[in-house]
């Protein structure tokens, strides 16, 4: 396995917040790297981290991966309750990749963080995942 197994978990991340109905009423966008003009909230998915996992029959490798919800409300409400939206999308669901097999995404930890920039107060929260992607046999 190489490392483009978490550029094709971050491709089938991607498309399952984009396909969530509920998610694309609340936020202006989905993004890897947002741009200068993005609209509030929005999801950014973030830093992504892989391990070799030991199996005895196939490559395997574990993958950590951040989901990045950013807010410009003046209260950290907001990015809570969002936050939970894409849990609720994410967690225990089984990504589709081509070629991989995968026991299901797991949230590892959240935090929220308040951020100012350009003379505004923004609440980062971020979601860590974790998921192991094995070759199909």
């Amino acid at each position: 396995m190489t490392a483009l197994a978490g550029h094709k978990l971050q491709e089938a991340v991607y498309s399952m917040l984009t396909l969530s109905q509920s998610l694309a009423l609340k936020f202006a966008g989905i993004f890897d790297q947002p741009p200068a003009d993005a609209g509030y909230p929005y999801i950014e998915l973030g830093d992504m981290s892989a391990n070799r996992a030991a199996l005895k029959d196939r490559s395997a490798d574990a993958i950590t991966f951040a989901v990045t919800v950013w807010s410009n409300e003046q209260s950290q409400m907001q990015v809570r309750e969002l936050m939970a939206d894409v849990d609720a999308v994410l967690s225990g669901q089984v990504p589709s990749i081509v070629g991989l097999d995968s026991l299901g995404l797991r949230l590892t930890s959240a935090n929220v963080v308040r951020q100012f920039a350009d003379r505004q107060a923004l609440y980062k929260g971020q979601l860590m995942y974790s998921a192991q992607l094995y070759e199909q046999t």
